[in-house]
């Protein structure tokens, strides 16, 4: 019989999903027999509590990201309120072993915080006894990522390994491959073909502007009228995600721009959009800068909402392989140095090469995974155990 792997994510943030989506496009390529699932389980089993949640979350970080971020840092390390928030986990768990007996798993991956803190507590419960797998989808350490019933954490950089240690985590027990990316970042493009594709001009600069899958890019609206006092005409490519609203107001606004504007919704042709352009504004979510040091593209953080994108952030600009422009002044100000500057372009594109030293983040994680197969593996039932 085929070995299964189960693979748990979630949607607060889209870099979840894309990172199980990379992880299994991984497994496949290596033509194993491994079968492997993906499941949201907040989305299975309470869908809608999980939408009205996940509503109130993103809303939340919309509106209050002051707010996010201290409940972040009061969270970092394992106190009190840290170990209130990990309770949370506990709600629905029956129903998740209800999920994950059906498919009766040889290994469990998680790629967000939630789901890891539910495997744990079905360990913890002894509803099942194989290994499990937390993927950590930024540059930064969290408490909520860390369980006492974890077997193998994969890391994104050395850096987060070193946290990790510090959080108590044995070092063998921490793999670092770099944060799980689909590997058609890494391909080669043919920038003119593309620019022909999709009706760019070659003559004109190429900015790209990506709120990530959400669409959160705090203050955009403001951002382009900046952007607009640009003195010499540009090209920009502007992706909304899942913000139907927002890419409404764009097009309206953007409607008489003397630049040529492009807006989308959310695409899955992310690589090609990021292969044309000269420069990214972005916030600073795990996956997307992931993808964007994959193909060297340079970076301008915008106004990061805290939180692990603060954290990130620190990350990239430490390593000056991005720039971090805070307020709309600094941000028309290096958005100029950018476009007018090739060697500073150049600069930062020998910095990102410089911190990407692993080419194919997801084929390594997808091998620790395939690595952590046990020869037994069972899950263990026993409904006096259940909430």
């Amino acid at each position: 019989m085929p070995n299964k792997i189960l693979i748990l994510t979630g949607h607060y943030g889209e870099g979840h999903k894309q990172a199980a989506l990379a992880i299994k496009k991984a497994i496949d390529h290596k033509r194993t027999n491994a079968q492997v699932t993906i499941i949201d389980p907040a989305k299975e089993t309470h869908p809608f509590l999980d939408s009205v949640s996940r509503r109130f979350f993103i809303n939340g970080v919309k509106i209050f990201p002051s707010l996010y971020h201290y409940f972040y840092e009061k969270t970092r390390y394992l106190n009190y309120a840290g170990m209130m928030l990990k309770g949370l986990n506990r709600i629905g768990v029956n129903r998740v072993f209800g999920l994950v007996s059906h498919i009766d798993p040889d290994v469990i991956v998680s790629t967000c915080p939630i789901a890891a803190g539910i495997m744990s507590t079905l360990k913890e419960y002894g509803l099942i006894d194989v290994p499990t797998v937390t993927v950590i989808t930024d540059h930064t350490v969290h408490s909520y990522w860390v369980y006492q019933n974890t077997d193998i954490y994969i890391a994104g950089s050395e850096g987060v390994r070193q946290g990790l240690k510090k959080l108590g985590i044995n070092g063998e027990n921490i793999k670092v491959t770099g944060i799980p990316i689909n590997p058609k970042f890494s391909d080669h493009f043919n920038r003119r073909s593309l620019k022909e594709k999709y009706g760019l001009k070659d003559a004109l600069p190429t900015i790209l502007i990506s709120g990530g899958g959400c669409g959160i890019l705090k203050g955009i609206l403001s951002t382009l009228k900046v952007l607009e006092k640009i003195p010499f005409k540009i090209q920009m490519i502007i992706t909304c995600g899942h913000n139907r609203r927002l890419y409404h107001r764009i097009k309206q606004q953007m409607e008489h721009s003397k630049h040529d504007i492009f807006v989308t919704g959310f695409v899955d042709y992310m690589e090609e959009l990021m292969a044309v352009s000269d420069i990214m504004i972005t916030k600073a979510g795990g996956l997307t800068v992931s993808e964007a040091v994959m193909m060297a593209l340079p970076m301008l953080l915008y106004k990061p909402i805290g939180g692990q994108e603060k954290d990130n952030t620190k990350f990239l600009v430490n390593r000056k392989a991005a720039l971090l422009a805070n307020d709309d002044k600094d941000l028309y100000i290096k958005i100029i140095e950018m476009l007018t500057n090739p060697d500073l372009i150049s600069t930062i594109q020998n910095n990102v090469q410089a911190i990407q030293t692993r080419k194919d983040p997801a084929s390594l994680a997808a091998q620790v995974i395939l690595n952590a197969l046990p020869k037994p593996s069972k899950i263990l039932y026993s409904e006096e155990y259940l909430l």
